[in-house]
């Protein structure tokens, strides 16, 4: 015998193939997820079945919910194909963002334990779980909304967004149509938004979890659940004018894909409008608008497309950033703006 340690060894072969599959589980925390689909699915049939003209311009509920013209188009095959190497590259990117977050957070809640420790509400107590995890989800949700916007109205980093708002339809895949840069950005800013507002909770309700549903926070479970994945489609629902400034709906971040100029800069939110309507890039629809989406040289222009494949989708954005980092400050020209604002 040469000693060789076999469960060691199959602990660490393990561990390995867990790095690796792991990415590509496509548990309750994601989009792709099937409960999410099967709303999808249900809203995009409730869609067709309500209205006259859906019914008249298209075969069936089926046909009108997953357009073969659509799901098959270059775009939807660039975005299958960043959304694999995405996954390929991840390095356990989300992990190093929690553990940082997780330390802002704490220092915080250690420097302020002595000024508002003992403002501490139970933490047993099922509304005070239900308020902190609504306070995380806004947290988080405010991230998303600094980081978008940070990517759309800087020069230099708008080309790594650029490759989501180069999509030209929208399909649940387009969520994951993102240069990898763009998630390290999210990365960065995460803990310096979010960080602070869980440590002074945490330290507030006496927890650091919060209400969670199959793992996830409840509200972003909600939130995917209830039809996440409408807001990258072409199925068009709307809020109205009052839960719209609360809520963002899957037709205001359609709006935001668009290439008209009226659109540009609007509808940075995830979950919440509260943050569009706070600092003023809220656009809510007062009634179906035709679209196109993508990204144009000119404002108003036709659409370019700069990301026809996934080399272009990877390479394009690193050379712009360049370009624009090492311009004279006084040759600057302005970056192409996108066919609408997109996340």
């Amino acid at each position: 015998m040469l000693g060789v340690d076999l469960a060691g060894a199959e602990s660490v072969l393990a561990n390995l193939w867990a790095m690796i599959s792991d990415p590509f589980v496509i548990g309750p925390a994601s989009r792709l997820y099937y409960l999410n689909f099967v709303v999808f699915m249900v809203c995009g049939a409730l869609v067709f079945w309500l209205r006259r003209d859906e019914r008249e311009a298209h075969g069936g509920p089926l046909r009108f919910t997953f357009p073969v013209r659509m799901y098959l188009s270059q775009s939807s095959l660039v975005d299958l194909k960043i959304y694999i190497a995405n996954h390929c590259v991840s390095f356990k990117a989300a992990g190093v963002r929690l553990l940082s977050t997780t330390f802002v957070a704490g220092t915080v809640a250690v420097l302020l334990e002595p000024v508002i420790g003992g403002w501490s509400i139970g933490g047993d107590a099922f509304w005070a779980t239900v308020v902190c995890a609504i306070l995380i989800a806004m947290a988080n949700d405010l991230t998303t909304y600094v980081t978008h916007r940070i990517t759309h109205e800087n020069k230099a980093l708008w080309p790594f967004h650029k490759v989501h708002h180069s999509a030209e339809v929208l399909t649940p895949l387009t969520v994951y149509r993102k240069h990898p840069i763009y998630g390290l950005l999210n990365s960065c800013v995460q803990p310096l938004v979010a960080g602070p507002v869980i440590g002074v909770t945490a330290l507030i309700f006496d927890q650091t979890g919060s209400w969670r549903i199959l793992g996830m926070n409840a509200i972003y479970m909600i939130f995917n659940f209830v039809g996440a994945n409408l807001r990258h489609s072409h199925i068009w629902i709307d809020f109205g004018p009052v839960f719209s400034r609360i809520f963002v709906s899957p037709a205001m971040h359609q709006v935001h894909h668009s290439i008209d100029p009226k659109h540009y800069d609007r509808n940075y939110g995830e979950v919440f409008a509260l943050w569009d309507w706070m600092f003023g890039t809220l656009y809510i629809p007062k009634e179906r608008e035709n679209l196109t989406f993508g990204i144009s040289d000119v404002p108003g222009g036709a659409p370019v497309q700069p990301h026809a494949t996934l080399k272009d989708a990877y390479l394009e954005p690193i050379r712009s950033f360049a370009q624009e980092v090492t311009r004279p400050r006084g040759n600057a020209e302005p970056a192409a703006q996108p066919a609408g604002a997109q996340i």
